[in-house]
């Protein structure tokens, strides 16, 4: 049994698939990401390493359809990262209800 990124793996031919696509996918992202961006993308990826790998995914695939003219600064990764953890959480709404008691006032002298 070997150790991998994401469990264990018996077949050693199956592992060096995996290794030549993640080396093919590094190599792309190195040619759509500015050396900054990219190195932003590798800390995103040691806190959030779910959330990064989704972006690179999309990122790749922009840059196959032609959707990428240039290489992305880092400014633009940071854009693309915010607008990506908006999209992703959930909306949380706290409603508060008054529970109404006997009555309104507040005289409690009724109470002594």
């Amino acid at each position: 049994l070997r150790a991998t990124n994401e469990g264990f793996t018996a077949d050693p031919q199956q592992q060096a698939q995996q290794e030549e696509r993640e080396a093919q996918k590094q190599m792309m992202l190195k040619q759509i990401l500015s050396a900054e961006a990219l190195e932003r993308l590798g800390r995103c990826k040691l806190v959030r390493r779910e959330r990064a790998e989704a972006l690179e995914v999309k990122l790749i695939q922009m840059a196959m359809k032609g959707e990428l003219r240039s290489q992305l600064t880092e400014a633009q990764l940071i854009q693309m990262l915010e607008t990506h953890s908006q999209q992703s959480q959930p909306k949380v709404t706290i409603q508060r209800r008054r529970f109404n008691l006997d009555d309104d006032d507040d005289n409690d002298d009724d109470l002594m």
